[in-house]
Order: structure tokens, then sequence, then C-alpha cells
């Protein structure tokens, strides 16, 4: 008989173990192909020291920042809005299928190739790549999860007179909850690295332009302090922004099911 699942403080050494494999892997790799071509962690960590004393280390990390925060809201402002209208409204939905479509089959390559082509390089460059890359899977999320709401719990909505926010909060969303937590995760750490990506290949500043220069300085220090400071934005994000996210969503859920188990049990009564 299986017991409860694990606390996240049971799995807390589980994870220190991963982390310390991963580390023991990047020593042994490092000193396999030489300082050239990789840092090793001891290294990074001193250019990473050096890097963050830096005057142009403020500059490059708030330009990407700012990026990541306007790629990635906007991105997933428009899937979840798009999502919620066209789950409601069907021929709104069929005129949307090709677009979607369009925009999750075409490379990201041709999007970054067009948007250089269009913006220049620069914020709105960046920020437009991020937004049509991270839209459609939020979309397709929202709408999927919208689409899977019981009928008989709106129509009960409608005979109580629930307002649409009330209808959102105790009854979409719960149900969305699981699909949306999926989606600002892969999101978010999706957006990161498109604006990076972005900005290596199409930017003069941020945290991608600054790991292109490392690069062709052969300042592997440098570069990996890069990649680890893009690591800890993204995890910083995941922990400080997500899981409360993810923690106030599944309490909704919670709360919908039971008060869906009362209404079950107060009808057997």
């Amino acid at each position: 008989m299986n017991g409860p699942p694990p606390s996240p403080r049971e799995l807390a050494p589980w994870s220190a173990l991963g982390v310390l494999a991963l580390g023991l892997a990047w020593q042994l790799l490092a000193l396999r192909l030489g300082p050239l071509l990789m840092a090793t962690p001891l290294q990074t960590l001193r250019a990473l020291v050096t890097l963050m004393g830096s005057e142009a280390f403020l500059h490059h990390a708030a330009t990407s920042l700012l990026r990541v925060v306007l790629g990635v809201g906007l991105g997933i402002a428009t899937g979840l809005a798009l999502g919620l209208l066209a789950g409601r409204r069907p021929r709104l939905r069929a005129l949307l299928e090709p677009l979607r479509w369009l925009l999750m089959s075409v490379p990201g390559v041709i999007v970054v190739v067009l948007a250089m082509l269009w913006f220049g390089m620069g914020s709105a460059m960046v920020v437009f790549i991020a937004v049509v890359l991270l839209a459609p899977g939020v979309y397709v999320n929202t709408l999927k999860g919208l689409l899977l709401v019981d009928p008989g719990l709106l129509e009960m909505a409608r005979v109580y007179r629930f307002g649409r926010w009330r209808r959102l909060r105790h009854v979409v969303l719960p149900a969305l909850a699981p699909p949306l937590c999926a989606a600002f995760l892969i999101a978010t750490s999706g957006g990161v690295r498109l604006v990076v990506m972005a900005e290596v290949l199409g930017a003069a500043d941020g945290a991608g332009f600054a790991l292109a220069n490392a690069r062709s300085t052969f300042d592997s220090g440098e570069l990996y302090a890069w990649v680890v400071l893009v690591l800890g934005l993204v995890a910083l994000l995941e922990l400080g922004l997500l899981r409360p996210l993810q923690s106030r969503l599944t309490r909704w859920q919670d709360e919908a099911d039971g008060r869906r188990g009362a209404v079950r049990g107060g009808g057997d009564a």
C-alpha cells in the first residue's frame, strides 16, 4: 500500500545530492576539456565575483531582466487572455486556430531572423521573439483546461447568479490550475532562454550579448559566470514567483473540490 507522498523537506537531501552530482560532473568535464573550452566551478566562481564588481554587469543584467519581464509577462498575458476568450467562443477559437498552428510550427530561428529584419537590434526585437514563441503554448494549455471545466458547474454558477469574477475564481481557475502551473513554468524558463538566445544573435547589450562577447574572446570563466547568473535568474523566478502562485492556484482547486464534495454529500443525504 502506498503511503503519503514525501514532503519537500524529506526530498531536499536528494535535491542537494543532485546538485553535487552536477557539480562533480562539471568539474570532471572541465578538467578533461581544458580551461579554454570549459572553466571549472572554482574558476567560474572567481570570474563571477569579478564580473559582479564591474560597471558593465549592472547594465547588462538590468537590460536582460527587463526584457525577460516584458517578454514573459506579455507572452503569458496574451496566451491566457486569448485562451479564456477562445474557450467560451467557438468561432473565435476556429478563427485563431490557423495562427496558433503557424506560430507553433514555424522554426524559432525563422522568427528570430524576421524579428531582426523588422525591428533591428534591440529590446523590441527580443521582446517580440519571446511573446510570439511563448504565447501559443500558454494559449493551448489555457484553452484545453477551460474545455475540461464541468458544464454542470458553470450552469450551477449561472443559476446562483455568480458574477464573472466569482465564476472565474470558484469554477474556472480551479479547473485551470494544473495546466496553468505547467504553462507558466515552461513559459518562464523558456522565456529566459529565448531572451538570452535573441540577445546572442542580435542585441548590443544584455546577458546574451555578454555571453557572445566572452565566447569571442575565449574567456571561458566569464562565459560560464553568465551561464550561472542566467540559471540563478530562472531559479529565482521559479522559487520566488511560480511556487507561491502554484500554491495559490492549487489552494483554490482544493477549496473547489471541497465545495463539490459537500454539494454531492448534501444531495446524497
